[in-house]
């Protein structure tokens, strides 16, 4: 972000968590450490809580997220299609994916990839075999996406930083130049 905002362009980060709007979107990020470990809601309340989650998605689209901000989500709706048991999700597929397509979609999604092993070296939250099935998961799902990157996140920091500012860079003069 720091990298970022030295190009003048003014530069938020958000970490997914759906809440109330009017409370903020300031408030402390809580580390998860057993993402698998609570039970899934129940059907109606997951419904719920995902079409609220795409009302917010579209009030903070309309009125909150200003057009000449790079706004950089750390990690996203879709993450839910992926990981269902992170989120509690108790309710159909079809219409989790509905919401999937209704929301807000970014301009470029960016996937920091690593093997298996390199994942499981940084966090062991969740299973080898789930770590697998994950990462295979968001690499098939980035890149049926219309602009993405894959970026190597087994490089070095330096490295990640500077890969993932080119490849936001690229997408911002390609949106630029359309007109977006």
């Amino acid at each position: 972000m720091e990298k970022l905002g030295q190009s003048g362009r003014i530069v938020k980060m958000r970490h997914l968590k759906p809440r109330i709007y009017i409370t903020g979107r300031g408030e402390a990020i809580v580390v998860v450490t057993d993402p698998h470990g609570a039970s899934p809601r129940s059907a109606p309340v997951s419904i719920a809580k995902i079409f609220f989650w795409l009302l917010e998605e579209w009030f903070a689209h309309l009125f909150h997220d200003k057009k000449d901000e790079l706004l950089i989500c750390d990690r996203y709706y879709h993450d839910l299609l992926i990981d269902s048991r992170r989120y509690r999700y108790g309710g159909p597929r079809w219409a989790a994916q509905l919401v999937g397509k209704l929301i807000p979609q970014p301009q470029l999604w960016l996937l920091l990839d690593a093997p298996p092993e390199v994942l499981r070296a940084r966090k062991q939250e969740v299973t080898p075999e789930e770590t697998a099935r994950q990462r295979q998961a968001y690499l098939d799902f980035v890149r049926k996406q219309k602009r993405h990157g894959v970026i190597d996140a087994s490089q070095e920091l330096n490295q990640v930083i500077a890969d993932a500012g080119d490849a936001i860079r690229g997408a911002v003069i390609e949106y630029e130049g359309k007109g977006e």
